[in-house]
């Protein structure tokens, strides 16, 4: 068991429930955001420095940062123009930008900024990043995703098939286990 995780959960979701339940089997002690109604109603760059003002201490001690779905969104911008995240991240199933599905359209508050930041070299790579998501996952742009992981230089990138947005437990499971169990790259 490790100390600590810290856990940015998808849209309505709560660190002790849900995901975090397991989390909580894993660590001494899970932290995090949860994206609550109240979180979401606040300001973007206010969301971002609510993220962003963990950085010091999860980088510190080495906590290991899990976000899922929109926590991911808010996680890679709070990432943008910061220093180096000093620790290891997992984004699962991740909402990386604007989204024209067969199921409708989405597009997240400055949508634009995560691109940007990758052209720009702003968005510094953590020192571990894997990333998992489903091949049948909705509300991620696949080729985005890549594009990130690629230009990122992911540690992991792991596309499931067979899966959508809500990739079955077991397999998340492994995923988090697979990545609790990687050591991190120093660069």
């Amino acid at each position: 068991m490790i100390a600590e995780i810290f856990y940015v959960t998808g849209r309505g979701g709560s660190i002790s429930e849900g995901l975090g339940v397991f989390l909580k089997e894993r660590a001494n002690t899970v932290s995090g955001i949860g994206l609550s109604k109240e979180f979401l109603s606040s300001a973007f760059d206010d969301q971002l420095a609510a993220i962003r003002s963990h950085f010091e201490r999860l980088g510190r001690e080495e906590i290991p940062v899990i976000a899922n779905s929109y926590g991911c969104y808010l996680l890679l911008n709070s990432l943008i123009n910061a220093p180096k995240l000093r620790t290891k991240v997992l984004l699962l199933s991740p909402v990386v930008g604007t989204l024209v599905s067969k199921d409708g359209y989405f597009k997240p508050a400055y949508a634009q900024r995560i691109p940007t930041a990758l052209r720009n070299r702003t968005l510094p790579r953590p020192d571990h990043l894997a990333m998992c998501v489903g091949r049948l996952d909705n509300q991620c742009d696949l080729l985005a995703l890549e594009q990130i992981a690629e230009q990122l230089g992911a540690d992991r990138f792991a596309v499931i098939d067979g899966q959508a947005h809500m990739i079955d437990i077991q397999i998340v499971q492994a995923v988090i286990d697979e990545f609790l169990a990687a050591g991190t790259k120093r660069l």
